[in-house]
């Protein structure tokens, strides 16, 4: 068993958080969609250049764009088809700089926190959100590829967890294998006195990513938050707990699903649909998500 100061851990953690030069740099890749994504100008031949650059991320696209979801199968043979045909510029460019961004922080693949299981919860978030954006009646409410990308490294504060303190990851990787019934977020203040969402916010943040996604990332457990970006955080949390059954998985049981829902208009039937659709291509996304833990 590892003994873990649980004041001086949560300290050092803040302390190297908040450190410039600390946190891993974003990969030159990643920097590359960054400032892609930040042109207004960019267009498709661009991004599919970069995406082509890296041929496990334009093999990774094409199979995300074959998804039983979209339609298209193997008519899509090609990183232009996926884009062009089925995903669109702004979805293509976030799930690449997630899946970039990702690289430059270690994990082990195996247990409940693995990069195969965060995967594959953050891939199935990540095309919820963007499903429920499209039922969501007032369309500036939520920009739906900011939501997406919300979506896609809201569970970053984890890999930075392992990639910082991997015997400490490990052992929180541990106790929930041990306690699963206890709630994940609970044990980490417990144990370690600072949680994924903080270190996700911090990540978030030094990597210049929009405000909306580090206020995602930092409240995505308070869906009672009522500031800033406020729906796009009710947003995350009504697809958390959509993909759990309508279990409560963030800091707000009292506060009910349906009201969540009501709350940015949308019809409970269609948010019902719209899990159930992504739940059908659960296989699929399990093969995709074996492919980015390899």
């Amino acid at each position: 068993m590892l003994f873990i100061n649980k004041l001086e851990f949560s300290q050092n953690f803040r302390s190297i958080l908040q450190q410039a030069g600390q946190i891993p740099p974003l990969p030159e890749s990643a920097h590359s969609l960054l400032k892609l994504r930040n042109n207004p100008d960019a267009n498709l031949d661009q991004l599919t250049e970069l995406i082509e650059q890296d041929l496990g991320l334009s093999a990774f696209i094409m199979r995300y764009a074959r998804m039983s979801v979209f339609g298209y199968g193997n008519r899509i043979n090609s990183v232009h088809h996926a884009i062009s045909l089925v995903i669109g510029f702004n979805t293509a460019l976030n799930l690449s700089m997630s899946i970039v961004s990702s690289g430059c922080l270690k994990m082990s693949n195996n247990g409940v926190l693995g990069r195969n299981r965060i995967w594959n919860q953050t891939l199935e978030c990540a095309i919820l959100c963007r499903e429920l954006c499209q039922i969501i009646p007032n369309k500036h409410l939520i920009n739906s590829d900011l939501m997406y990308l919300g979506g896609l490294f809201h569970n970053f504060g984890y890999f930075l967890f392992a990639h910082l303190y991997p015997r400490e990851f490990a052992y929180l990787n541990d106790l929930i294998t041990r306690y699963p019934n206890q709630d994940i977020r609970s044990i980490q203040l417990q144990v370690f006195g600072i949680t994924h969402d903080t270190i996700g916010m911090y990540l978030i943040k030094a990597w210049n990513l929009p405000e909306e996604v580090a206020i995602t990332v930092a409240e995505q457990h308070f869906p009672d938050y009522s500031g800033k970006h406020a729906h796009y955080v009710k947003l995350i949390a009504i697809a958390n707990r959509l993909l759990q059954n309508h279990i409560t998985v963030d800091g707000c049981p009292y506060l009910g699903t349906s009201i969540l829902m009501e709350s940015l208009g949308i019809n409970e039937a269609e948010a019902i649909a719209a899990c159930e659709r992504v739940r059908s291509c659960q296989h699929e996304i399990h093969l995709l998500t074996e492919e980015l833990a390899a």
